[in-house]
């Protein structure tokens, strides 16, 4: 799972959420090197802030096509348990 462009409590956030979601491994980058840890890696989800979204998010939706990846878009401030129930139904995707 890959978090773009966001620091602290969203990156916190989601290993959390991760944890009870999938057990994913969580990674962050800024937003110059989302696409290339993106193909690096092919995580199941790109995590983004409302903000970092609305910066590029043409582009990001892109990205996680052609990573195969969900896209999920929170508030930096968005409640663990909201974000695994999403990062829940982005790993259903796997199976």
């Amino acid at each position: 799972m890959l978090v773009v462009g966001s620091a602290g409590r969203l990156v916190d956030t989601t290993r959390h959420a991760a944890l009870g979601a999938s057990g994913a491994l969580v990674m962050s980058c800024d937003v110059s090197r989302a696409a290339t840890l993106a193909a690096e890696h092919r995580p199941y989800a790109l995590v983004l802030s409302k903000e970092v979204y609305e910066f590029g998010g043409p582009e990001f939706d892109a990205l996680a096509r052609d990573v195969d990846a969900h896209l999920v878009v929170v508030a930096e401030s968005v409640q663990q348990g909201v974000l695994t129930a999403l990062l829940g139904e982005a790993s259903a995707r796997l199976g």
